[in-house]
């Protein structure tokens, strides 16, 4: 029993005298919406909104120079020199116009996660009558290059459901246009539907309400 008594004491005293062995330091990396709502790997946002981009080093970050890596579909990465506060925490308010991943190294430390922000165009629609006669313009803001050139204005046939009226095409250099559309007869609840590329996600116009005058 004695012999016992001794071997654990000095196994106690050599489990303190043993250094604990230090945490490898880690950086993490996320996006969301500016403020200080949820964050994660994925957010999606209008053309010309905002993201808030945050990011972590859990142990030797305190006051430390970040570099966060932007990088946009088919673009050329941009570099922005950020340094965490006392605690290791660093953030960034960032507008993409299409769709765009991130990154952050301290020195030959890299964060773990490459969050990314989908974009959807901003699509607009308006109408207006002319002598009797109803005519629609759509308006899109995106990159004219990424974007899809091809729309469909549709009208609503029940609730979950969407029609297609006419295909509309756009050009490079002109994200906008004006055009009419035969609609049935009495109130119609109408939009412009994009459908999805590489660099954007599809996305649809707010619907208008109009008065058909039958075909």
């Amino acid at each position: 029993m004695r012999k016992l008594t001794i071997a654990l004491a000095a196994a106690v005293v050599l489990a303190a005298a043993t250094p604990a062995v230090a945490q490898a330091p880690q950086m993490t990396l996320a996006v969301g919406k500016p403020g200080e709502g949820p964050q994660g790997t994925v957010t999606t946002v209008l053309y010309g909104e905002l993201v808030r981009v945050s990011g972590n080093v859990t142990r030797g970050g305190e006051s430390q120079s970040v570099e966060l890596i932007i990088s946009p579909y088919r673009g050329t990465p941009r570099r922005v020199t950020l340094r965490a506060d006392s605690s290791g925490f660093f953030r960034h308010v960032h507008r993409p116009t299409i769709r765009t991943s991130y990154a952050a190294r301290m020195g030959t430390l890299a964060s773990r996660q490459e969050p990314y922000a989908h974009v959807r165009p901003k699509v607009g629609l308006r109408a207006s009558r002319v002598r009797g006669r109803l005519f629609f313009r759509w308006t899109m803001q995106a990159q004219p290059e990424h974007v899809s050139k091809i729309a469909w204005f549709q009208r609503r046939v029940s609730r979950t459901r969407w029609v297609n009226v006419k295909k509309l095409q756009t050009t490079r250099r002109n994200l906008s246009r004006r055009f009419t559309a035969s609609l049935p007869r009495g109130s119609q609840r109408v939009r412009i539907f994009v459908p999805q590329t590489p660099g954007y996600l599809r996305t649809t116009s707010r619907f208008l309400r109009v008065r058909g005058l039958g075909r």
